[in-house]
């Protein structure tokens, strides 16, 4: 998610309870290529480490050769996958043509797919795939349709190009987030490829905020899996195997408290004065809920500017001292 799952959130949540593949923020391919010198040469949305794998790019943009390079060096910096933007409904972006824009350009979205493949395919030729049999996964996210749902037509014509997987968002893009998922559509799309007899995984995504949830998707609409975004911030422990799914809600102030200061400090810990800390501020909502006195402690940390002042303003609320 934008300015969400970055590498630090993605470490926290695979902490919490490991989902079966996590994916990043969305990338412009231009910034794929683009040679920075922060952080080892590549932009803050590509840093990564081994424990946040399998880990899928999400990339976006309308450039067929630069999708072509970008998939080649995500490859060879180790990422398992490239997940194709389709989904994306901000209106100055899908206007111009990208992301959830790209449904009304079914031939340009089907030429910067097999631009994305041609990468990968390079790449595999050349050694650097570690995935099975040097493959490496090209798939896709969208919106079941522009202005109104085009399931059979524009969701078939995406399963035409032979994708590894196709992750299904209920909405159409000039929805937004405006109204509830259609899971029903969701299920056409999961069938229809089951019609087509292509070997695409099909994943439905949207208003799922439970374990409980995603099973009763998978069996009841026909899917390989789902795909969690928003639903993450109300259970960090919702991929957990452990008991502990479903029960955030609930827990004691001192084991939310313990998980914003393991976000703050591992933020800390990944990049030191490199990135604003005030990035921190849209986190602290997530986990100062549901007790009392969170909502005090939430509005005197947004009045802090730097990791010092907010770790002392946590240890005086800590210490019975207020804030």
């Amino acid at each position: 998610m934008e300015d969400v799952t970055d590498t630090v959130f993605r470490r926290l949540i695979a902490r919490c309870g490991r989902p079966d593949v996590l994916f990043t923020e969305f990338v412009h391919t231009d910034v794929v290529l683009a040679r920075r010198r922060r952080y080892a040469g590549v932009t803050p949305r590509l840093v990564h480490s081994d424990t946040e794998r399998p880990l899928i790019v999400q990339i976006w943009g309308t450039d067929p050769e630069a999708y072509r390079k970008a998939t080649r060096r995500l490859v060879r910096m180790g990422f398992d996958g490239v997940d194709i933007n389709r989904g994306c409904p901000v209106r100055k972006i899908r206007r111009k043509g990208a992301c959830s824009g790209l449904i009304l350009r079914p031939s340009l979205a089907a030429e910067l797919i097999a631009a994305a493949r041609e990468g990968a395919d390079e790449a595999a030729r050349e050694g650097a795939c570690e995935g099975a049999a040097g493959r490496f996964p090209v798939s896709v996210k969208t919106r079941i349709g522009y202005d109104r749902p085009a399931t059979e037509e524009w969701i078939g014509h995406l399963l035409e190009q032979r994708i590894d997987a196709l992750t299904v968002h209920g909405r159409c893009a000039e929805q937004e987030s405006d109204g509830l998922a259609d899971w029903n559509e969701i299920g056409r799309a999961a069938a229809l490829a089951r019609r087509m007899g292509v070997p695409t995984a099909v994943l439905g995504n949207g208003d799922v905020a439970s374990r409980s949830e995603i099973r009763e998707k998978v069996e009841r609409y026909g899917l390989d899996g789902v795909m969690v975004g928003r639903g993450i911030f109300a259970d960090p422990y919702l991929f957990a195997t452990d008991g502990r799914a479903g029960r955030f809600a609930n827990a004691p102030s001192d084991e939310k408290i313990e998980l914003l200061l393991m976000h703050l400090r591992l933020f800390r810990e990944v990049w030191g004065t490199t990135r604003n800390y005030e990035i921190l501020k849209k986190f602290y909502k997530v986990y100062l809920v549901g007790f009392a006195g969170a909502e005090e402690l939430r509005g005197a940390l947004n009045e802090t500017h730097d990791f010092d002042s907010a770790e002392e303003t946590v240890a005086r609320w800590q210490g019975g001292g207020g804030v």
